[in-house]
């Protein structure tokens, strides 16, 4: 901890002792808009060493249509910001100016009184006293509040550091703010969420509709990165929109600066056209700055969707999309794929990212080479002519390769393949031309192939099930997709299915029990459990833990290193404690019912 930054202990329990029985407190003990936190907090009636009452997770505050865009414009910052400076020990999170987190990123072993940091929490100064967010929302300015200088006694070993988030007009529409119990430099973590509220502040002008986005600074490398300056200019050339950093490059004294257009700023302002291409601008007073015109992308939002698709289909983990985006280059290049990974992984999904971002017009045609009968999978890959067989077609019928045709071609579960297939497949895939059963006409197939196995096709190989020749034809890049337990975003995933399906927020017990699994059916997997969970609470405030399948309901046999049943131990002994051991009190406080309560008192 910063020994600067700490206040005097002796001298602030002095202080704090003579301050609540209303005096003031000493000039300079703390910075200015920290004690006038504090004197916001007294006035709430709490006291410093009160313990944080969080609200139960089924009070948690339902966000409305303004957080929903606050949350879809700070969230790719938040995740990203997670990988440089989060930790076990820290959150990240987005608070709207009601002091309600809208978005969080924090650590599965968090724990104490940062554990409730969660989205749809509130934590004004009245709920939780004199915060780093609650001081930059009162002032609207960044903020670091280390050790004792928070109100709470119990948050002295907390370091705490927030920065604004204004809107389009300029106004506060938010902080961003990093929590944790641990040692950070003050200096380069305000920086870095500086630039990270830039990013989010950036994305709003993604909303406005009937004008085009300007990108200008005096380094062209600069554009498209936080630090560009942003104006928003309607079809007369006014200015309806300028960000922090084009109020400098231009002098101007406002976000919106009304009646404002482009000729009283640049000389011939009628040469910026639609090109994305850098363009070099000449200012009125004689210097330049390079400029380009953006793409828009307008997020959709509804009060019924309350986290947008991310930027990947595939979500936010970054060795995965790293791989996503080598694959993308690879297979537009006409290299073929190879996707590897347990069952549930989403190799189907990858291979529809693969083939979108190539070609969305083109066909795509995917074929399971386990669930097709083998007496029935020549023809179907194949084709065949008319009078092959009894029953066959009048005139033939063109197999799913040669539907592929054009386009790209899924061999999903290639490891199943029968033997004796997978050598006319090879030379399909060699000389790019395919006939069909009982014809001897040649037509050309121009495929790209993307295979998928949860085999160990080197093992099969090594048994003769599956030929050498094939594998190396079909292994231009392979992939291997993570299981879920090893994925990084598993919270952001939780998130989007539960949305997905309709379904209220989850506690925190059901929550923590879906962390906990080892997910044999990976992604799969946890949608069935969140479509159920979804179904069974539709009609009350939470998914609790009891509408979750029972095998998931035991969350100490889940806890590997019994870390978790010591803190849900914890959880119940202080719910009893809290609720003078009243069973049915302690239970509602949980979200969970009497029956489950008495089953992990009875362990």
């Amino acid at each position: 901890m910063d020994a600067l930054a700490m206040v005097d202990q002796q001298r602030l329990s002095h202080a704090r002792h003579r301050f609540i029985e209303g005096a003031s407190l000493p000039l300079g003990l703390l910075p200015e808009p920290i004690a006038q936190s504090w004197a916001r907090s007294r006035a709430s009636g709490l006291l410093p060493w009160n313990t944080w009452q969080a609200e139960r997770d089924d009070q948690l505050q339902i966000l409305d249509a303004a957080d929903l865009r606050l949350a879809d414009c700070v969230r790719p910052e938040i995740d990203r910001l997670w990988q440089q400076i989060g930790g076990s020990s820290w959150t990240l999170f987005c608070v709207n100016p009601q002091g309600v987190i809208v978005h969080a990123r924090q650590s599965q072993q968090l724990d104490g009184p940062l554990l409730p940091l969660q989205i749809g929490r509130r934590i004004q100064e009245a709920d939780i006293g004199t915060t780093a967010p609650a001081c930059t929302l009162a002032e609207g300015v960044p903020m670091v509040v280390i050790g004792n200088q928070h109100y709470l006694s119990e948050l002295e070993h907390v370091f705490c550091v927030s920065v604004p988030v204004r809107g389009l007009g300029g106004e506060i529409i938010g902080a961003l703010d990093i929590t944790g119990v641990g040692e950070r430099q003050a200096g380069a973590v305000l920086e870095q969420l500086s630039h990270a509220a830039m990013a989010a502040e950036n994305r709003l002008f993604a909303g406005l509709g009937d004008c085009r986005i300007l990108s200008l600074q005096h380094d062209p490398r600069l554009l498209g990165t936080p630090l560009q300056g942003l104006l928003a200019i309607d079809h007369a050339g006014r200015i309806r929109n300028a960000n922090r950093a084009a109020q400098r490059l231009l002098g101007l004294a406002q976000y919106q600066p009304d009646g404002r257009h482009l000729d009283q700023l640049f000389e011939a302002s009628t040469a910026i056209d639609l090109h994305r291409a850098p363009q070099q601008l000449t200012l009125n007073d004689g210097s330049r700055l390079f400029a380009r015109v953006l793409e828009q992308h307008r997020p959709v939002v509804s009060r019924n969707t309350r986290l947008n698709q991310p930027a990947s289909p595939l979500g936010s983990d970054t060795g995965l999309n790293r791989q996503l985006q080598q694959a993308h280059k690879a297979f537009a290049a006409g290299v073929p794929i190879l996707l590897q990974g347990e069952t549930g992984t989403g190799k189907e999904v990858f291979a529809r990212a693969l083939h979108e971002h190539w070609n969305p017009q083109a066909p795509f045609v995917a074929i399971n080479c386990s669930a097709i009968p083998e007496s029935l999978i020549e023809a179907e890959l194949f084709g065949y002519a008319e009078g092959t067989f009894t029953g066959a077609r009048k005139g033939g019928a063109s197999g799913q390769l040669e539907a592929a045709h054009g386009g790209t071609l899924l061999l999903d579960e290639i490891g199943d393949m029968p033997a004796a297939l997978q050598t006319r497949l090879l030379r399909v895939l060699q000389e790019r031309e395919i006939t069909r059963l009982g014809s001897s006409q040649r037509r050309p197939l121009d495929v790209r192939v993307i295979s998928a196995t949860h085999c160990d096709l080197p093992q099969r190989m090594a048994a003769r099930q599956f030929r050498e020749d094939l594998y190396y034809r079909l292994n231009g890049l392979s992939v291997s997709l993570p299981p879920l337990r090893e994925r990084e975003d598993l919270d952001i995933l939780i998130e989007r299915l539960r949305l997905r399906h309709a379904g209220p927020p989850l506690n925190s017990l059901a929550l923590q029990a879906l962390r906990r699994q080892n997910w044999p059916g990976n992604v799969r997997q946890l949608e069935q459990i969140l479509r159920l969970a979804s179904a069974l609470a539709q009609d009350e405030a939470m998914i609790r833990l009891e509408h979750l399948p029972m095998e998931l309901q035991q969350l100490p046999m889940a806890a590997p290193d019994g870390d978790l049943e010591a803190t849900l131990r914890r959880t119940v002994e202080n719910a009893l404690v809290a609720n003078g051991g009243n069973i049915s009190a302690a239970a509602a406080q949980l979200g969970i019912s009497r029956t489950t309560l008495y089953k992990k008192l009875g362990r």
